[in-house]
């Protein structure tokens, strides 16, 4: 899976187009703080694996994200994806499912226009999903993103919350993460984060750290992650694209 991975990552640089303009996010886990422009629209995706979750049954698991992005305003976005996610665990045979469908709004707090934009940037994001296997289970979301702009460098900061929520039962997670993007030469940029998931009823919670990447080209932009565990994982690459129309 991750040799995989990391082929799709160069074929998705090979293969965009030829135009220069900025990325909407220089992340691998993290969320940017670019909202798509009123009545614009973008298709964007990821895909992300989790090895070997240090857990009682060591699961793992790859997960394929896919939506467009539609501006509502110039600050606000509405994003409607789909998950196709592949996993296994000491206990289970590996499946891959249509997993979820759902909905999300990207606030940005402040204006993108080029002249009036601020240094600091703050976004607020909320998401509620629907479980296609389990039809009882919904999974809210919620994320705090704020990034700070000066010359070649930029920082972010993600403060999400993850739920699982039927009615008989709960589940809830916190996943904080912070990184760091600095502009090498053309639209090419190189920098570093860490994120981690951490469940606030039981166990499972891991953490990685590790370089990313970002690159855009005209409509395109392709940013990725590869997070070495240090808590609770193996590893947990991640890679987001997305084509704007």
């Amino acid at each position: 899976m991750r040799g995989g991975l990391l082929l799709l990552s160069l074929c998705v640089v090979i293969g965009v187009p030829a135009r220069a303009s900025a990325g909407r996010t220089y992340y691998g886990w993290l969320y940017g703080t670019e909202v798509m422009p009123e009545r614009s629209v973008e298709l964007a995706s990821w895909i992300a694996e989790q090895n070997n979750v240090s857990a009682e049954d060591h699961s793992s698991e790859t997960r394929w994200w896919l939506g467009p992005l539609i501006g509502i305003t110039d600050q606000l976005e509405l994003a409607l994806p789909v998950e196709i996610a592949w996993d296994r665990s000491d206990v289970e045979q590996p499946r891959t499912n249509f997993d979820r469908y759902g909905a999300e709004l990207r606030y940005r707090l402040v204006s993108q226009d080029p002249v009036d934009a601020p240094a600091f940037v703050p976004l607020v994001r909320v998401a509620i999903e629907r479980s296609v296997v389990d039809r009882g289970l919904w999974i809210p979301e919620a994320d705090l993103v704020s990034s700070y702009e000066t010359g070649r460098l930029h920082a972010l900061v993600d403060l999400g919350i993850y739920g699982e929520i039927t009615s008989n039962d709960h589940h809830f997670e916190f996943r904080p993460g912070a990184g760091i993007s600095v502009l090498a030469v053309g639209d090419l940029r190189f920098g570093a984060e860490i994120h981690a998931e951490l469940t606030l009823d039981q166990g499972g919670n891991w953490a990685v750290a590790g370089p990313n990447m970002a690159w855009s080209h005209g409509r395109t932009w392709v940013s990725a992650m590869y997070g070495i565990g240090f808590y609770g994982i193996d590893d947990a690459p991640r890679i987001q694209w997305g084509i704007a129309f």
